[in-house]
């Protein structure tokens, strides 16, 4: 019995993401369960950023089929609610674009300009971990019809490309930041800052060296903050070489908290 009626109607006609690994040796299964889960973690995410679906994460990827030959799984986009009735052809074909991008951009180093998340990054050498440990394994993405390939864009990595991926996207996400560390000497400079000594809220900064964009500053004194306060000069058009105590979460600095202003640089 169909879910909703019309449903039955809608898996026989629907495009379907067909995804094969060609293996030589068992696959892990927590490899396995890993990179499909990543799968379905970065196409809800595309789908919330190219479909105009007013309930947020409401498109998901479920299992429609798994059938023999390696192992092939045919995945079907389907809403919880509203636009489930609808065939998202299109979508599907997007997101392989959306995956190749990301490979080509790890395999060429791509953009510098235009740099995926850090989250695009993981999820891809996620998704590819069954391929990076057979030499003979073969990853097949492609959006179908019933398994009639209809739209020609396609995703297929094998052991070499997943591989170099992986590496490329170490070296793009780089080492783990501690959750709590002290940085001494680093330059510290000003994104915005309120004008009075206590504040605990609203300040922020970069210090490019632990972090390219701004973060939460807070000072352990009133007195390292008024050393930037009472500038006769602009202090936004300054350089504070500053030790701080980095805080981070999800493997990114969450707070900057300034120990000691050491000098100002003027650029």
């Amino acid at each position: 019995m169909a879910l909703y009626e019309g449903r039955d109607e809608l898996e026989r006609g629907s495009h379907l993401l067909t995804v094969k690994l060609s293996n030589g040796r068992p696959v892990d299964l927590i490899d396995l369960t890993t990179s499909l889960n990543a799968l379905a973690q970065d196409f809800e995410d595309f789908a919330n950023k190219n479909l105009q679906d007013p309930i947020p994460s409401n498109l998901k990827l479920y299992v429609r089929e798994i059938r023999s030959g390696s192992i092939i799984a045919d995945l079907m986009p389907l809403g919880e609610q509203i636009s489930w009735i609808v065939d998202h052809k299109d979508l599907l074909g997007a997101f392989v674009g959306h995956l190749n991008d990301l490979a080509q951009y790890f395999l060429a180093r791509g953009d510098a300009d235009s740099p995926p998340s850090r989250q695009d990054a993981e999820r891809l050498s996620q998704i590819l971990e069954p391929v990076s440990k057979d030499n003979s394994a073969q990853y097949n993405i492609q959006a179908t019809d019933q398994a009639k390939v209809e739209i020609h864009n396609h995703f297929h990595v094998g052991f070499v490309e997943a591989n170099a991926i992986q590496n490329g996207v170490r070296r793009f996400l780089g080492p783990a930041i501690p959750a709590i560390e002290i940085v001494r000497d680093r330059l510290l400079t000003l994104e915005q800052v309120k004008n009075v000594a206590s504040a605990k809220t609203g300040d922020r900064g970069i210090i490019e060296s632990v972090w390219p964009k701004a973060v939460k500053l807070q000072f352990l004194s009133d007195m390292a903050k008024q050393q930037l306060l009472s500038l006769t000069e602009n202090p936004f058009q300054r350089v504070f070489l500053v030790d701080a105590e980095v805080h981070a979460a999800n493997g990114r600095p969450a707070l900057y908290r300034i120990i000691e202003v050491k000098d100002i640089i003027e650029t």
